[in-house]
């Protein structure tokens, strides 16, 4: 990434000191890339592949100021962090979250590992409605001790030799995804946005999701509904009614102003294929 690229990607998401590549650095960027650049699969819902060259993926988040899913998400700030001297690795992890029986899935979700003074951390500013918004410590005793995080308590679960379990606190533990350390090419990144983007049992393709947070909530739109979820304890939901309501909670919550065709092209998908398919209940 040359330096331009990092200066407008630093002012993207509302930073304007100086950075170098320290931990503070690091929970800075976890805090703050999530809470501007929102998670969405408008692509992949409206039958486009989204395209994981560095290039397209700066112009998209960056330039155009959209959104995009994790590989996209994790493969900028991977950029960003090699960038700043981090050595990071890329990973694929089996998701776990909202599986009703718990069974395991393809590997098909993005995240990283970073390394700061000997102490190894899991970043993933790409997880839909369960992102991080802080780095997360390999090298705690025990190691599935929990950690806090701007938004919510996780901790990381040590398997077996070879497998870690990302957990979420609600109520009780929940599981995020499954992942090992094998480092992944960007040819595997490749195959697994393509069968994400395309694939017929993906859901990236059938139902529209987007999130974002902040240091206050989470908000999430799955299809027509629409959910803030309080740091607090707070919840509150809303239906989309129309294309009004699509494009109004887009740009108050998302930051996400798109042209209306697009918009149109969205909202008229979504009523297809709530005629098509039986909606499955998806935690939010």
């Amino acid at each position: 990434m040359k330096d331009l690229e990092l200066k407008n990607y630093l002012k993207r998401i509302g930073l304007s000191e100086r950075v170098t590549g320290n931990l503070e650095t690091l929970k800075k960027l976890t805090q703050l890339h999530p809470k501007h650049i929102t998670f969405e699969n408008i692509d992949s819902f409206t039958r486009t592949v989204p395209s994981i060259k560095t290039e397209d993926i700066f112009d998209k988040l960056v330039s155009e100021k959209r959104g995009g899913y994790c590989y996209e998400q994790n493969s900028l700030f991977k950029d960003v962090l090699q960038t700043l001297g981090f050595h990071v690795r890329m990973h694929l992890a089996r998701v776990l979250w909202s599986s009703k029986d718990g069974s395991e899935t393809a590997r098909t979700h993005m995240l990283l590992t970073t390394e700061i003074k000997g102490e190894k951390y899991l970043v993933d500013v790409g997880f839909g409605s369960m992102t991080l918004t802080a780095p997360i410590r390999f090298n705690t005793e025990p190691l599935n001790s929990e950690q806090e995080t701007p938004n919510g308590r996780f901790r990381l679960v040590h398997i077996d030799s070879n497998f870690y379990r990302l957990d979420v606190f609600n109520k009780e533990w929940l599981p995020i995804y499954k992942f090992s350390l094998e480092e992944v090419q960007l040819t595997d990144i490749d195959m697994a946005n393509w069968y994400v983007a395309t694939g017929p049992s993906s859901m990236f393709n059938k139902f529209l999701m987007i999130t974002r947070v902040d240091e206050n909530a989470r908000y999430a739109l799955f299809n027509k509904e629409f959910v803030i979820r309080y740091n607090i304890g707070k919840k509150e939901s809303s239906k989309i009614l129309n294309e009004y309501d699509l494009k109004s909670v887009f740009e108050k919550y998302f930051n996400l102003n798109l042209e209306a065709s697009k918009l149109k092209n969205i909202y008229s998908k979504l009523d297809e294929d709530s005629d098509r398919f039986k909606i499955e209940k998806i935690t939010l």
